[in-house]
C-alpha cells in the first residue's frame, strides 16, 4: 500500500485488522494456544506464523504511510514477495496434512473444509496479485490489499462462532461469508461518490460470492470435487 486512498482511507481501516487479530487469538485459543504449542504439528505453526505476520503488516503499513516512512513501507512490501508464497504454501501443506490424517468418519466434512481452504487461498492470492500488479496505482493497490485481509474473516469467525454456538458448518458459513460480503457492501457504499478505483470492491464482491456459492450450496458433494479431494489426499506433500 503505497499511499492513502481518499474515500476508503486505508489508514482508517487498521483498527479493523487490529481487532481481527485480537479476535483471532481468542478464536484459536481452544485448539492452538490452550493445549500448548507443542501439541500442534509444524504445518500449523508455519501457517499461524505467516498469517499473523500478514495481519500485522495490514496494521503496520497504513501507519508507515501516515508517518511518511515510505522507504520502510516499500521494504515491507518487498518482503511480502517472500512472505506471501510461504503463506500460500502453508495453506496447501496444512490442507494436505489434514485430509491425509482425517478420521474415516470425518472424511466427508473434511472434503468440504478442503474447498474452503482452497477457495480462500485463491481469493487471497488473487487479491494480492492484483494489488502488486497495480502497486503504482495507489487507489487500486490499496483496495486490493484490503481484500487480502477480508479473506481472514471466515477462518477466524467460523471458529469463534463454533465455540460460542456449536452447529452445522453450513450454518457457520452463511454467517461468516455474510459478514465478509456486508463489509464489502459497506465499502462500496462509502465509495459511491469516489471517481477513483471504485470498481475494485464491486468486482471483488462478485468474485467472493462466486467462490462462496459452492460451499453455501454444498456443491462440494459433487463427484468432480470428491475426485479432486481424493487425488489431493493421495499426493504425499506431508
Amino acid at each position: 500500500m503505497q499511499s492513502i486512498s481518499r474515500q476508503v482511507d486505508v489508514s482508517q481501516l487498521w483498527p479493523f485488522f487490529a481487532a481481527l487479530l485480537v479476535i483471532a487469538f481468542f478464536a484459536f485459543w481452544p485448539t492452538y494456544f490452550s493445549p500448548g504449542l507443542g501439541a500442534s504439528v509444524s504445518y500449523v505453526h508455519l501457517h499461524a506464523a505467516t498469517a499473523t505476520l500478514w495481519m500485522i503488516s495490514l496494521i503496520l503499513q497504513p501507519w508507515l504511510i501516515r508517518s511518511h516512512r515510505y522507504h520502510l513501507h516499500r521494504t515491507i512490501g518487498r518482503v511480502s514477495f517472500i512472505l506471501v508464497p510461504i503463506l500460500l504454501v502453508s495453506m496447501i501443506l496444512l490442507a494436505n496434512f489434514r485430509i491425509r490424517n482425517v478420521r474415516p468418519e470425518d472424511y466427508a466434512i473434511q472434503t468440504y473444509v478442503l474447498y474452503l481452504q482452497f477457495s480462500l487461498a485463491a481469493l487471497f492470492a488473487l487479491s494480492y496479485g492484483l494489488a502488486m500488479l497495480n502497486r503504482n496505482k495507489t487507489d487500486v493497490h490499496a483496495r486490493f490489499m484490503v481484500c487480502t485481509g477480508l479473506t481472514l474473516i471466515d477462518p477466524v469467525f467460523a471458529r469463534l462462532i463454533f465455540w460460542i454456538h456449536p452447529a452445522s458448518v453450513e450454518f457457520h458459513q452463511w454467517l461468516t461469508f455474510g459478514l465478509t460480503d456486508v463489509i464489502l457492501i459497506i465499502l462500496i457504499w462509502r465509495e459511491r461518490r469516489n471517481p477513483n478505483a471504485r470498481w475494485v470492491f464491486p468486482v471483488m464482491l462478485g468474485v467472493f460470492v462466486v467462490a462462496q456459492v459452492p460451499a453455501l450450496l454444498w456443491w462440494t458433494n459433487w463427484a468432480a470435487w470428491q475426485s479432486f479431494a481424493e487425488w489431493f489426499r493421495s499426493v504425499p506433500l506431508t
